[in-house]
């Protein structure tokens, strides 16, 4: 049966700040800011997800911390071991591990590294890598060689310290199915496994990164922005991959009013992995805006339990 859990990204919004320093397309250089209100501590986020979301297990995400020394991850660790949530997962999106620059490529790897041990520490199933991003200015045709080796030294780097290796379909070439399952191939199923997400694939994927960086507060409407968009390529998408999915994002950039939600259509897509077999764990992930972030999160979840047939922890504090 497939256990459910629940994203710090999905309540970002309430978190502070959230900060991206990335390279664009071009090979500039970029700082942008989302001016989020700091209504919560994350390590507040284990607790209030097992009662609101009613999951026993969470995901967080890297940037989500100042960094590996932050004081936070300790409190955070304490949190975990106090509410008896598990940490399914860790996201970390450090650097470029397709850049080009060899030198650069290996300061990356070695921050990875530092981020792989730091959340260890913390018990994961996982901790996720990225294998490609839609901001990188390298965009090779084919797998190079060098992120072959690069995701085995970090997946035996990650199974030594007691988690298994993750990379996802977060942008760039990662979200070409073809392109992902060669490098899965060429990877070996050994070393690194796939976090499969649900929109993150081009069609939805191009209108919402528009979307979020061309608002001074990344405040664009996602109904609006994906509206009339063919989500063909979409499940396609998800069909080619799901087979090596060993933890799957369960992805909703919306839910309207009226209980709407998308613009993927989750039961189809959920009917999909349940088509092929997939009994793995999904972790929510909304990424909306505006509104109350635990109740869009919590009405994601609902339809997610409606199609597998899974109920939410006794007595969530709805």
């Amino acid at each position: 049966m497939n256990a459910l859990s629940a994203s710090s990204y999905s309540i970002r919004e309430q978190l502070g700040p959230l900060v991206f320093d990335f390279t664009d397309p071009k090979g500039n250089d970029v700082h942008f800011e989302l001016p989020y209100p700091k209504l919560l501590r994350i390590s507040e986020f284990p607790a209030r997800a097992r009662d609101v979301f009613g999951v026993d297990a969470i995901e967080t995400v890297a940037f989500q911390f100042s960094g590996v020394d932050d004081p936070e991850l300790d409190a955070f660790a304490a949190a975990l071991a106090a509410s008896g949530v598990r940490l399914v997962n860790a996201c970390i999106d450090a650097g470029d591990l397709l850049g080009a620059d060899e030198a650069k490529r290996a300061a990356d790897i070695e921050l990875n590294k530092r981020w792989i041990e730091r959340f260890a520490a913390l018990g994961p199933q996982f901790v996720r890598v990225n294998p490609s991003s839609p901001f990188s200015p390298h965009q090779p045709d084919a797998v190079p060689a060098y992120l072959v080796d690069t995701l085995g030294e970090l997946g035996s780097f990650a199974k030594e310290r007691g988690t298994r290796l993750l990379v996802e379909n977060h942008g760039g070439r990662s979200s070409d199915p073809a392109w992902m399952r060669s490098l899965l191939d060429a990877v070996g199923r050994d070393p690194c496994g796939l976090l499969l997400d649900l929109g993150n694939f081009d069609a939805v994927m191009g209108p919402m990164t528009a979307a979020i960086l061309g608002g001074a507060s990344g405040a664009g409407d996602p109904a609006e922005a994906c509206a009339g968009i063919d989500l063909t390529s979409v499940y396609d998408g998800i069909e080619a991959l799901c087979d090596r999915a060993e933890l799957v994002s369960l992805k909703a950039h919306y839910v309207a009013q009226d209980g709407a939600i998308g613009p993927v259509d989750l039961k189809r897509a959920l009917g999909i992995l349940v088509d092929h077999g997939y009994t793995g764990p999904l972790s929510l992930e909304y990424e909306g805006h505006g509104g109350d972030p635990w109740a869009k999160g919590s009405a994601i979840l609902d339809l997610a339990r409606s199609v597998l047939g899974t109920e939410a922890l006794d007595d969530p504090a709805r």
